[in-house]
């Protein structure tokens, strides 16, 4: 067995935007169901279902009695489709097993601002999208008076109740290291997520400083590939070496027809790491271990094992 195809085993992809997502007119390379059953087959560990416009719980839920032998997640994401900064949508998702509660992407005034020629483009191959991606004037911010939001200080602790991470979305560097303390505060797991994002812009002492406030790092693998970012992968590797592996999560962010299926990227993803020098046991850190903290499955495996030896 090639080193990549092991060091798959047992990995955690805590970012994939599964097809359907948002309309049965923009094609995906694979359904939930067909990527379920691949990462099934390279026996990884875990994944977790994204959407821009959709909790995806539900799906999630469902999914698992499909696909066996591996772990299947939803998470929910603060844009205007579900309310944006929306408690209750938040609580819910907990109570359905969700696990990612993503701060507003597409929604973000961040986001808006950075990426207007982008969200031009959106909006012309699918219209409906006009009534769910605001103007920047009505982006949403989660600092206020140069304060965070007592609605998002809410939000962190339902999911600090159901034990769900926070991760970023597409917030400015200053919104996420403002979230990024409250979580520490809360004891609530953050991430800041593809921090080399053209509209995060995120520079190493960013991503420093997120990990001085508790956070880890998330690099997404679609940031280097071909229309997407073309980031050179060796600034993915300076920023490890940087803060180190034990903050760091590898993860995918797959979603269109031209991306290969996400557990082939995970496998590219380990594979360029390894030719760049990076060793077996940082990207088992990054990819296995650091996933399972955040999602809280090292305290579910150590509550198995307990049982199991009760039992005994």
């Amino acid at each position: 067995m090639d080193i990549e195809d092991r060091l798959l085993q047992g990995a955690i992809d805590i970012h994939v935007h599964g097809y359907p997502e948002y309309s049965l007119r923009v094609r995906g390379r694979l359904n939930v169901i067909e990527w379920a059953e691949l990462a099934r087959t390279a026996q990884m560990r875990a994944i977790v279902i994204k959407s821009q416009m959709f909790p995806t719980v539900e799906r999630a839920h469902i999914l698992r009695s499909i696909v066996s032998d591996i772990e299947i997640y939803g998470s929910i994401t603060l844009n205007y489709s579900i309310g944006g900064l929306n408690p209750l949508a938040v609580e819910l998702s907990g109570e359905l097993g969700g696990k990612i509660v993503w701060m507003p992407t597409w929604a973000a005034k961040n986001d808006l601002l950075k990426g207007a020629a982008y969200f031009k483009r959106v909006k012309q191959y699918l219209p409906v999208l006009n009534r769910v991606i605001p103007g920047p004037e009505e982006g949403i911010e989660i600092i206020e008076n140069g304060k965070l939001k007592s609605v998002v200080k809410e939000i962190v602790q339902i999911a600090r109740i159901h034990k769900m991470a926070i991760g970023s979305g597409h917030l400015s560097i200053a919104e996420s290291l403002a979230l990024a303390e409250e979580c520490q505060r809360q004891a609530v797991p953050f991430f800041l997520t593809h921090p080399f994002l053209h509209c995060v812009g995120a520079s190493i002492a960013d991503l420093k400083e997120i990990v001085n406030r508790g956070g880890y790092i998330e690099h997404c693998f679609i940031t280097v590939m071909p229309l997407q970012e073309r980031l050179e992968l060796s600034r993915i590797v300076e920023a490890i070496q940087e803060v180190g592996p034990s903050r760091t999560i590898m993860s995918t962010d797959a979603v269109h027809t031209y991306h290969p299926p996400p557990p082939e990227i995970l496998r590219m993803y380990i594979a360029s790491l390894l030719h760049l020098k990076v060793d077996e046991t940082s990207i088992r850190k990054m990819l296995h271990e650091n996933p399972a903290k955040i999602l809280g499955l090292e305290e579910k495996f150590a509550k198995e094992k307990d049982i199991v030896k009760r039992l005994e």
